[in-house]
């Protein structure tokens, strides 16, 4: 399917466009625009994709000054739809972490936790207010493309993006006006399945789109060893399902107006994996479960452009979201052989979101291409707490006490800001692009049953962020870029507002004086191709501060009267300086179909607490995928092939427990990977996709957050078109 790409100043001698080549080419201000080599340009690369993510506005990646990757929807069809996570896993820089629930996969980017990491789904956010980050509970198979920014955001995204931002941009109807879609997986590593279907097209004016995913995952098979004595991971299991609607309508004389309705509901249950080598004595029992995750979401956009020689796009959408979540952790201690200790926690929550942005795209200067745009949003959390906490006593006689703690608490946080950003070409070869972004933040405790947060007033943060990226095309089939960045995260509402029982008996206590987190980022990059030659490679250096931890309330000062010697608390201590090198590449092997490639990272960070400072951060110091992929065409049908290794270093992570110094390790690990498949069909009717994994078999675990790696296994997928 082939789409027109139109270039900003392109749009006067540009025929008028139905409403498919409408809604296709229109690309909202937040959603990006289609694969360069879809529009039939000759020897085109993932250089040539055109993105709106990076700079929020047409700027190709080959020419943004920011750290940006597609996943575009040929890459997508040739993965077995899993998760979202599990598609952009290799990307140079990203994680995927799943901390014990298989079905809760969330990102890191250069080894910021994912609760510093901005998901976006067709330019709104998705928000998670806890500890853990933001799931990505998007159906992968009604996925257009996926757009990735790595290092901070927060000019253009939101007072989230300080590891960076994922933009995930969903589908619209087919260009006929009727077209079903039917596919599925079959997981052996889980003996899962998953099957999804929908149908699609245009009439007339009108665009639309409907589909449903369904998929169900059995506990992981893992080889045996250090995780497992039978070869499943017990607690590993998940489903899921999702249903979702798209509406669009162009309009207009020239039909250079659009707008759209999407609609989505996403429903999760998942178990929860303990480590083994977690339970030692004291404890004896330890678990977390998910039984329920729901999101429900409506977004509104409208899009007009063309509209005169200095407006050049309006772009509006608002959005209202509710995520209803019930966590359940136990722990089982045995602190003295006649005392047993048996803590029960849950939380049932209901998080409401709600907001839009407006922006505007201005020719002001034929040298200037400048935007401007506001933006709301409103996090709110609904969250009733219970711990039981149950004492058997053996000695001197027979003894059990019942304690329970229930909370209700409602707190929301509201954030207004405004943003602005101008790219000045100041001559032939050199582009300056500067952003700056005013936040007001007011957060508020409206109710609690927590007589230790009784009486919090409203609080307000103000804050100026800004970005400075300079691009220069003046050498031969290269752009040289720099980039300055800042950062900006605001506590959760469940750092300020709530007390947590995690991990163990003892509460962490909220802290509702917590400040934002913030990160300043430089960046040196540059991209070639030329003669088969690809090459996307990036420089970094990321200093933040006032990061969020946990502190023992003796020495923290902020626990409230009466608390146990053992609780801890929130507070603004920790810094982290990160340095490192990303790095994307291929090469297309004159005279043959083979194109050897290369994605990956190399990383240090070094975390600074109040009494020490380490780079044993839980991050490998390198990591990627190196492989060669095969391309060919035989009796109508494109076929593929790709071997491939994932692998990444030793992994150190070093903590304060109490007054001891304790480091975790991980050893390195690689994993030897083939996949291939095929499409038959001048409109990519029948697609098959088979992917072998860890042909080796290899016991391994990639992140300490992590859950071990699924042993040999092979994915099947089926798709076709009718």
């Amino acid at each position: 399917m082939n789409h027109a790409i139109m270039g900003r100043g392109e749009a006067s001698a540009a025929p008028r466009l139905g409403a498919r080549a409408l809604a296709l080419a229109f690309s909202l201000p937040l959603t990006g625009t289609v694969f360069a080599q879809a529009a039939g340009t000759p020897n085109a690369t993932w250089l040539d994709t055109i993105t709106v993510t990076g700079t929020r506005t047409e700027t190709s990646v080959m020419n943004n000054p920011a750290s940006v990757s597609v996943i575009g929807q040929e890459q997508l069809e040739r993965q077995a739809p899993r998760s979202i996570a599990d598609l952009v896993r290799d990307v140079p820089g990203v994680e995927v972490i799943d901390a014990s629930a298989p079905g809760m996969q969330r990102l890191r980017i250069r080894g910021e936790s994912s609760h510093r990491v901005t998901i976006l789904v067709d330019g709104q956010e998705i928000t998670d207010h806890s500890d853990y980050g933001t799931p990505i509970l998007v159906d992968p198979a009604n996925v257009e493309r996926i757009d990735v920014i790595r290092g901070p955001a927060s000019v253009l995204y939101g007072a989230k993006a300080i590891g960076g931002v994922v933009n995930i941009i969903t589908k619209r109807g087919a260009p006929k006006p009727i077209q079903l879609e039917v596919g599925g997986s079959y997981y052996s590593g889980s003996r899962g399945w998953q099957g999804w279907t929908a149908v699609s097209g245009t009439v007339g004016d009108f665009d639309y789109r409907l589909s449903g995913s369904a998929d169900r995952h059995h506990d992981r098979k893992v080889p045996k060893g250090l995780y497992t004595r039978t070869g499943y991971l017990d607690g590993s299991s998940y489903r899921d399902s999702d249903v979702s609607l798209h509406l669009g309508y162009a309009f207009g004389r020239d039909r250079n107006h659009y707008l759209a309705l999407k609609a989505e509901q996403h429903n999760l249950s998942t178990d929860s994996w303990t480590d083994p080598t977690y339970l030692q004595a004291p404890i004896r029992d330890f678990g977390i479960d998910l039984p329920k995750r729901d999101l429900r979401k409506v977004g509104l956009y409208y899009d007009a452009k063309d509209l005169g020689p200095v407006v050049r796009k309006i772009h509006v959408d608002a959005y209202h979201q509710t995520v209803d979540r019930l966590f359940e952790n136990r722990v089982e201690v045995q602190p003295t052989f006649f005392m047993n200790v048996k803590n029960t926690a849950t939380s049932d929550d209901r998080n409401l979101n709600y907001g839009g942005t407006a922006q505007v795209d201005l020719a002001l200067h034929p040298d200037h291409y400048t935007i401007a745009g506001v933006q709301y949003l409103m996090d709110d959390l609904d969250t009733r707490k219970n711990s039981i906490t149950t004492t058997y006593r053996t000695i001197p006689f027979p003894a059990t006490t019942v304690r329970a703690n229930p909370t209700h608490t409602r707190a929301s946080l509201e954030t207004a800001s405004i943003f602005a950003q101008d790219e000045w070409s100041f001559s032939q070869d050199f582009k300056l692009t500067a952003g700056l972004r005013y936040y007001h933040v007011r957060s508020n405790l409206d109710k609690t049953t927590n007589p230790a947060l009784a009486g919090q007033s409203d609080s307000t943060t103000n804050r100026l962020v800004k970005s400075l990226g300079l691009t220069w095309s003046g050498l031969e089939h290269a752009t040289l870029r720099a980039l300055y960045s800042e950062g900006y995260t605001m506590p959760t509402l469940a750092q300020m507002y709530t007390d947590t029982t995690a991990g163990s008996s003892n509460l962490i206590r909220a802290n509702p004086g917590l400040k934002p987190e913030t990160s300043q980022n430089y960046e040196l990059g540059a991209r070639y191709q030329h003669a088969g030659v690809v090459l996307d490679v990036a420089a970094f250096y990321t200093r933040a501060k006032d990061y969020i931890g946990t502190a023992p309330c003796a020495s923290a000062g902020t626990c409230p009267a009466g608390h146990a010697a053992s609780d801890r608390t929130y507070i603004n201590t920790d810094r982290a300086d990160t340095h490192g090198l990303e790095m994307a590449a291929e090469y297309a092997l004159p005279g043959t179909n083979f194109t050897p490639y290369v994605t990956g990272a190399w990383m240090q960070r070094k975390l600074k607490y109040a009494t020490y400072s380490t780079t044993d951060s839980g991050v490998p110091a390198l990591s990627g995928r190196l492989g060669v992929r095969y391309d060919t065409t035989l009796y109508g049908a494109d076929l593929w092939a790709d071997l491939f290794v994932r692998a990444a270093t030793p992994v150190r992570q070093t903590s304060l427990d109490g007054a001891t110094l304790t480091t975790e390790r991980l050893p390195g690990w690689g994993t030897l990977n083939l996949a291939f498949g095929g499409t038959h069909g001048k409109t990519r009717k029948v697609q098959v996709g088979v992917q072998f994994n860890n042909l080796l078999d290899k016991e391994y675990r990639s992140a300490l957050d992590s859950l071990p790696g699924t042993g040999r296994s092979v994915e099947v997928t089926l798709r076709t078109t009718f």
